[in-house]
């Protein structure tokens, strides 16, 4: 499987109020950054909603950048679902969406009022 698939947009406005959620609880420096940033490739899988994010629609992907936030939350059906936000100093690169326990696909972002922090 690809990394990623490219994918050129603006953020919708539930990713924007999810990552404004996320960042105000754990990284506020990026607060100013969200509403300029540009979806440039989703996940490989093409089904999830992970995207990849830039500062500019023209950005290549960066990947391996540091986890900076690290939640979980619950899908519609109550499985649990895991969320990681990676990124530079400056900007959030990365808002990934995975399935905790293997036995459902995620195919939408969890409610914000399911989302914990796992602690780190």
């Amino acid at each position: 499987m690809k990394y990623s698939i490219p994918e050129k947009r603006e953020l919708t406005k539930y990713e924007i109020e999810f990552l404004t959620y996320l960042c105000e609880k754990e990284k506020k420096e990026w607060l100013t950054q969200i509403k300029g940033l540009k979806v440039i490739a989703r996940c490989g899988c093409g089904i999830c909603p992970t995207i990849l994010l830039g500062n500019s629609i023209n950005l290549e992907v960066q990947s391996n950048k540091k986890l900076w936030i690290d939640y979980y939350a619950e899908d519609d059906n109550g499985n649990p679902i895991g969320i990681s936000i990676f990124g530079t100093e400056e900007m959030p690169t990365e808002l990934e969406f995975f399935s905790l326990d293997g036995n459902a696909d995620v195919k939408k972002i969890p409610k914000i009022e399911t989302l914990k922090s796992n602690g780190n």
